[in-house]
């Protein structure tokens, strides 16, 4: 019986020297064929040994756990990964679900749930060893080595293979299935005979291996009309069904000669490596994309740059609790990094720390207001496959908090804005910023606050300041501390707003 090959990281000589006996590795299908102390000692030593599966620790000296994973994983390693820490930390819980990680292990080590880890990989491993032996076998036909030839960099030197010299015109289509189970290799399998039945026997193209796709090269230009698009989408979801949560589709340009089948299949490539931010439910083709990214085309570089105000302005559009600005505010800013060219995994994080950003300020301007719950929802995020519905589940969690708490939604404009100002008076209010909020003109929004309070907006919110710059004099603050506290970087204009409101300086308050 073949035994699958484990590497196991960690800095410190106990846990390395603990892991290796810790339990019959040989009994369960597995055997350690090396330690190594660091990231980068692994990373020799992977390149040497291809072990199977890695132990590894998330915090190391030179390169820790998740920097190796990311480093061999850009380098097209595919093994197995499991993660130890002795923190349960959110942030590197965070970065290892976008690395495929197998598992996430608090030290010490439970000896039964590595166990119970090791005989999942141990199936999974010996299905991918099957399907791999399975492939291999198959990949011998000599019309998919033709083709496979031709995808590459030197295709133009391979000829067109005889079963297709018929066809006049070539399409090449990338399949990528998601939420394949526990026995992936084998619902990757059942995907594929699934689509060789469907399109070979009536000569309407071949399916080839493309790791991590599933390949299909079409006979005729397949994208052109919507009816047959529509019909290829359906084709692919009744091949994939049973098997998968999920799929994406990507169709490169037409060939009309055998020497253009390899840019057919580098503007699907292309189209694949964006996928995240295409339509589902579609074949995605040139020119695909989310209403967002089509409206991130029509931002001009200022709005794709001005993302200070991005967290501040949802957290107001979630305090006031108005719907429709939280859906604007999401949309916003997801055109505004899709425009900065931020890929799937940089969007996500900025979107997870916009979230959290916004719960900090709920924090602390609502003590009362729990928001665990909210944070643990936020690693959800990550599992989402299409921009849409990751986008649709924000603005979920961000609707679902202003529900919780209590906004008053129901009250006016003005009563909301009051409120507004009295619980986050340090922030960097603006008129023009609220009634993007409200959906008004900031002129008209103007008149009708100061015809319910008497006051000026910028009057009014001075005068809440005020009021608490000077309790904070009182507490024994100094000057300069009391005017960042209530929002005035300049202390001088804090100065002069204090003395016309107050007929006094703060120094000379402070003294009475």
């Amino acid at each position: 019986m073949s035994m699958y090959k484990v590497l196991i990281v960690d800095d410190e000589p106990r846990i390395r020297d603990g892991l290796s006996t810790l339990i019959d590795w040989g009994e369960l299908g597995f055997v350690v064929v090396d330690k190594a102390a660091n990231g980068i000692e692994a990373m020799n030593k992977y390149k040497r040994l291809e072990p199977d599966l890695i132990i590894a620790d998330i915090r190391m000296p030179e390169m820790n756990g998740l920097e190796l994973v990311k480093a061999i994983r850009s380098a097209g390693g595919a093994m197995h990964v499991l993660i130890l820490s002795g923190y349960a930390d959110f942030e590197y819980a965070k970065q290892a679900m976008t690395l495929r990680i197998d598992g996430y292990l608090l030290k010490p080590v439970d000896e039964d749930e590595l166990m119970d880890y090791l005989a999942k990989l141990k199936k999974e491993l010996d299905q991918e060893s099957e399907y791999k032996r399975s492939a291999d076998r198959e990949r011998g036909t000599s019309t998919e080595t033709a083709i496979l030839a031709m995808l590459s960099e030197d295709g133009a030197k391979h000829g067109q293979p005889q079963a297709i010299r018929e066809w006049d015109a070539f399409e090449v289509v990338l399949i990528k299935p998601h939420g394949l189970g526990t026995e992936e290799a084998l619902a990757y399998a059942q995907i594929r005979k699934n689509l060789e039945d469907k399109f070979e026997p009536a000569g309407r193209g071949i399916v080839f291996q493309l790791e991590p796709y599933i390949g299909l090269l079409l006979s005729g230009g397949y994208h052109r009309e919507e009816w047959s698009r529509r019909l290829l989408y359906q084709d692919i979801q009744a091949a994939c069904a049973e098997y998968a949560d999920d799929f994406t589709a990507a169709a490169g340009n037409q060939a009309t000669v055998w020497s253009e089948l390899r840019s057919s299949y580098l503007s699907a490539l292309d189209l694949m490596r964006r996928r995240f931010f295409l339509e589902s439910e579609t074949i995605a083709t040139a020119g695909s994309g989310t209403p967002f990214v089509a409206r991130s085309q029509a931002c001009s570089d200022k709005q794709a740059l001005d993302g200070a105000m991005a967290g501040q302005k949802l957290y107001w559009a979630v305090d006031i609790g108005k719907r429709e600005s939280i859906v604007r505010q999401v949309e916003e800013a997801a055109a505004a990094l899709i425009k900065l060219g931020r890929g799937e995994t940089e969007f996500k994080a900025e979107f997870v720390q916009l979230l959290s950003d916004v719960l900090d300020k709920l924090s602390v301007s609502r003590p009362e207001f729990n928001t665990r719950e909210y944070r643990a929802r936020l690693l959800e995020l990550y599992t989402e496959l299409h921009c849409r519905s990751f986008l649709h589940r924000i603005v979920g969690i961000l609707v679902d908090i202003a529900d919780s708490i209590e906004c008053s939604s129901g009250r006016s404009p003005i009563a909301r804005m009051i409120d507004l100002i009295h619980r986050n008076y340090s922030d960097n209010l603006k008129l023009e910023k609220l009634a993007e909020l409200f959906n008004y003109n900031s002129a008209y929004l103007g008149k009708l606050f100061k015809s319910e309070t008497g006051e000026h907006f910028n009057t009014y919110l001075d005068k809440v300041r005020i009021e608490h710059a000077k309790k904070l004099l009182e507490q024994g603050m100094k000057v300069y501390q009391a005017a960042d506290k209530v929002g005035y970087a300049n202390v001088d204009y804090f100065h002069a707003k204090f003395r016309k409101y107050e007929g006094a300086s703060p120094s000379a308050y402070k003294k009475k």
